[in-house]
């Protein structure tokens, strides 16, 4: 009797333990089931507002100077002083072909505009500057220079069209020229041309006179 007592005690402790073995699965099991559920991650939420604008960072330091530019092109004479300024244009066209060659002729001859006069100071310089544009069919040629006084002349601006050139062209021409000081007074300037061949047109055309003072 006391044997089948102790064996069926043995029996009891074994079925308890084992009880409490699938218990404990059973609770193993069920909580990483759950954790499975609980942490499965739901559904995106609608984005917050924007939140407001923070404050501006300090400015940074400045950075580095650069190096030094190229220095500009001197002026002509600091010491100059622009007295007054004469300005002549016109557009008429001005038929070259009829005046003997090889001989120079006032364009005031036929515009009086291309003589200017202009009084000026004792020991002022004069400046005068002559653009225009001609028309030369092939073979022309013609020159043009300024003269001061008739007296004082520019370097001369040629304008050529030779073999194998053919047909009809247009050529702009400029000419400068600075005197040196002269005598108070009244001083005159002429525009010349001088027809070598050809016949040429002389277009529009601008003639500007400058007195400077030196200093």
């Amino acid at each position: 009797m006391k044997l089948e007592k102790k064996e069926q005690n043995k029996y009891a402790w074994k079925l308890l333990v084992l009880v409490l073995v699938i218990g404990l699965l059973a609770g193993l099991l069920g909580g990483a089931l759950s954790a499975q559920i609980f942490i499965e991650a739901g559904p995106q939420g609608e984005q917050g507002l924007q939140g407001e604008k923070g404050d501006t960072g300090d400015t940074g330091t400045q950075g580095p100077q650069g190096e030094q530019g190229i220095p500009g092109i001197p002026g002509v004479n600091g010491t100059d002083t622009i007295l007054q300024i004469l300005q002549n244009r016109n557009a008429t066209q001005i038929d070259a072909s009829g005046y003997t060659a090889m001989q120079w002729y006032n364009v005031s001859d036929i515009d009086s505009t291309m003589e200017m006069a202009i009084s000026i100071q004792q020991n002022s310089r004069i400046f005068a500057q002559f653009s225009g544009s001609l028309t030369l069919p092939a073979p022309a040629n013609v020159s043009i220079r300024i003269v001061v006084d008739n007296n004082y002349n520019s370097s001369i601006c040629a304008l050529s069209l030779g073999p194998p050139a053919s047909g009809t062209y247009t050529m702009t021409g400029h000419i400068e020229f600075l005197t040196n000081p002269l005598n108070a007074g009244l001083h005159v300037i002429n525009l010349q041309f001088l027809r070598v061949t050809g016949s040429p047109l002389i277009l529009d055309r601008t003639l500007t006179v400058i007195e400077i003072a030196s200093q």
